[in-house]
């Protein structure tokens, strides 16, 4: 019972150190992560650069990967160059594993004394050295709990029955062990930090413990596709990447212990065990190497690689309709034709607005369904080209291309808030019933006419048609109140509820046509 008190209490402590560790280095770098992130993808050096501060910072290589998930769906960062970093990460955690190989058993007391003495006398009392506090003890607490295990495993070696089944158990068994508790722990380098302590106690063998590496590592890619199970578009195509980087590395290195093992021949374990001969840091250079090999393989062939996250992680609709044709970052390097592409984009997005009050017509021309995909996929659309603009207006020199870069600015704005009228009248008129859906259809084929005139005019449009556009949607607030007034003294029947929807249609058919009458005012300009 001592013994499994020992070994229990180790890794119990391990955990919870490992874990407080990752959380309080996290919650340090937070704030900064993404501007890092968002602002060292120059190169591919400067991004492999980046890739191992961060994964060095959280000590996961999954956390990595889900902020740059969040990057990759704000907009922020492009799919490309989030891979680089992704990619980097993974040996950006090795550094917890090799200073596990380093004895600093008196440091660690020194350390827990402080942060205990810090506490108690209250000196941290804005919270700014929180984190720092927090980290240091989950890192003492990490190094206590290998103490444990160490002298529990010392004790484990003499127990021959267990030591003949591991040999039994052959090479299988420690590396789906590997993968098990990884796909638990949600970390790799905390299964390889356990079996190198293992190792150096004698307790299993140096090819044993590799392969518990190897397991961990698939394990580990694993478990970002559980976790990723949500996502979609982008974003997954990110978590699969990672996922199939963890895979690749584990899967090269388990055909080289096994290729060693069966022929005989003197290769990755016979070269560490020369070149360290050291017990315990031969898996921390090991676990290095199968990082290093998983982030060459995943930036060997970048191109190939996209089109394979393409395939494996197709866009749906939604987001196909949300992603912009004509913007790349390139294009801003000449303001006027990035503005040219952003007023293209604009085209797409005046296009669609008809098909958002389908639902209402007697003959819609769209399919059903197309008009709630449109209505988000237009929000994600209008925020890039939002973006986009932002960023041609800062490199805009000028005063020509600066003027017309603002007013695409606000036209951007009146579509985003044409698109939401839309969308709220269309909601308001479906639900209020049968008579009020009678007289929104006809308020639904004059927007559809006004709609499609204001497309007309954003493609290829002249003068006239701005002129003719404006006049058809002039001021409609007193006809819109006649309406409203005569509908309430002669349809006495009408609910309050229904009366109230009745307000509100007309209210946003009001606030549709004026929007599109200073659409045609920009686009004059």
């Amino acid at each position: 019972m001592e013994l499994l008190g020992a070994l229990l209490g180790g890794i119990g402590l391990f955990l919870v150190g490992i874990k407080g560790l990752g959380t309080h280095l996290q919650s340090l770098a937070g704030r900064r992560m993404r501007a890092v992130a968002a602002q060292a993808t120059r190169g591919p050096l400067a991004s492999a650069a980046t890739g191992l501060v961060l994964g060095g910072l959280t000590q996961s290589s999954n956390a990595v990967t889900f902020i740059l998930t969040a990057l990759v769906q704000s907009g922020v960062l492009s799919l490309r160059q989030s891979l680089p970093l992704a990619a980097f990460a993974n040996p950006g955690t090795a550094g917890l594993v090799l200073l596990a190989t380093v004895d600093i058993h008196l440091a660690v007391l020194w350390v827990i004394g402080l942060v205990g003495l810090m506490g108690a006398l209250n000196l941290d009392r804005d919270g700014r050295l929180r984190p720092v506090l927090g980290a240091l003890f989950g890192l003492a607490l990490m190094f206590l709990g290998l103490d444990l295990v160490k002298e529990g495993a010392a004790t484990l070696r003499e127990l021959r029955d267990l030591t003949a089944f591991g040999g039994v158990a052959g090479l299988a068994l420690p590396f789906l062990a590997g993968a098990a508790v990884t796909l638990l722990a949600q970390s790799s380098s905390t299964v390889s930090i356990l079996a190198m302590t293992l190792h150096a106690a004698g307790v299993i063998g140096f090819e044993q413990a590799a392969l518990a590496v190897c397991g961990a590592s698939l394990g580990s890619g694993g478990a970002v596709l559980l976790l990723a199970a949500g996502l979609r578009g982008a974003a997954r195509r990110l978590a699969m990447f990672q996922s199939l980087l963890k895979a690749a590395g584990a899967l090269l290195f388990l055909a080289l212990l096994l290729f060693e093992h069966l022929s005989g021949w003197p290769l990755l374990l016979a070269g560490l065990a020369v070149a360290v001969p050291e017990a315990s840091s031969r898996i921390g250079v090991l676990f290095l190497l199968l990082q290093l090999a998983s982030a060459l393989i995943g930036l060997a062939a970048p191109g190939r690689t996209l089109a394979l996250l393409a395939r494996l992680c197709p866009d749906s609709p939604e987001e196909q309709a949300a992603r912009p044709r004509y913007l790349y970052d390139r294009a801003l390097d000449h303001p006027p034709t990035a503005l040219d592409l952003a007023a293209r984009e604009q085209l797409r997005l005046a296009r669609r607005l008809q098909g958002l009050i389908d639902p209402l017509r007697a003959e819609p021309e769209r399919p059903a369904g197309e008009a709630a995909r449109n209505l988000a996929a237009g929000a994600a659309l209008e925020h890039a080209i939002a973006m986009f603009l932002a960023e041609a207006i800062a490199r805009a020199g000028d005063r020509q291309v600066l003027g017309r870069a603002v007013t695409l600015e606000a036209a951007n704005a009146g579509l985003a808030a044409l698109r939401e009228t839309l969308g709220e009248f269309t909601a308001t008129a479906a639900s209020g019933g049968p008579a009020l859906r009678e007289i929104a259809q006809r308020m639904a084929e004059a927007l559809h006419l006004l709609l499609g005139q204001l497309a007309e005019l954003a493609g290829d449009g002249d003068a006239e048609d701005a002129v003719l556009l404006r006049r058809m949607a002039d001021d409609r607030g007193a006809m819109m109140d006649g309406l409203r007034r005569r509908l309430v003294r002669d349809e006495a029947e009408w609910s309050p509820a229904a009366r109230a929807a009745l307000f509100a249609a007309t209210a946003q058919f009001e606030r549709a046509v004026w929007l599109v009458r200073r659409q045609a005012l920009l686009l004059t300009e």
